[in-house]
């Protein structure tokens, strides 16, 4: 019986371990998202337009979100119930998102700040649930940081608060990124040597 419980544990183990390692796949889709969430505040800033500078740029982020993620689950093969738990985790938060800030701003019912508060917030949720499920630490500070801002964006002024979103989205989507496609690079590297 001590035995069976030592497996299933091994197992759990490297289930959790396997779900790190694919998650350091998923470095582009930071990268992308952190990209187009700057090119929407560039195109809307200085050419104007911000009715439809973000739908477009986060509908394109989307689109090739879903056509990258189709092609990963085809290379992965079977779904594995942390990559299930995951997935639901970041479809449902980017969905809530989406929604929230296309609705919420086309209807001036959020202004820029207050949209942002709900942005970091749900993006602290899902880096803190995946560093949980994950037991990574890296994103479960991910997720505070995201919090930190959030709760920042609440007493400083809207100045403050744009330079607060260009920092956080350069360090927590695009560095973020950027360090998990370095890590699977190294991962791809070190597999084929072994």
């Amino acid at each position: 019986m001590d035995q069976e419980l030592l497996e299933r544990l091994e197992l759990i183990e490297r289930m959790v371990s396997q779900g790190r390692r694919t998650t350091q796949y998923w470095g582009w889709s930071f990268v992308l998202w952190g990209a187009g969430q700057l090119i929407a505040l560039g195109w809307s800033l200085f050419l104007g337009h911000s009715e439809i500078a973000w739908p477009v740029t986060m509908i394109t982020c989307g689109i090739l979100t879903g056509i990258g993620s189709a092609r990963m689950r085809k290379q992965e093969g079977a779904e594995t119930i942390i990559s299930r738990a995951l997935g639901s985790i970041w479809g449902s938060c980017g969905t809530a998102i989406f929604f929230l800030g296309l609705i919420g701003t086309s209807t001036r019912f959020f202004s820029f700040r207050a949209f942002m508060v709900v942005l970091f917030a749900l993006m602290g949720i899902a880096n803190m649930s995946s560093g949980i499920i994950l037991r990574w630490r890296t994103q479960q500070v991910l997720g505070a940081i995201w919090w930190a801002g959030a709760i920042m964006l609440m007493f400083v002024s809207d100045k403050t608060a744009l330079w607060l979103f260009i920092a956080m989205t350069l360090v927590a989507e695009l560095l973020f990124g950027i360090y998990l496609m370095i890590r699977e690079k190294a991962d791809l590297r070190h597999a084929r040597t072994a």
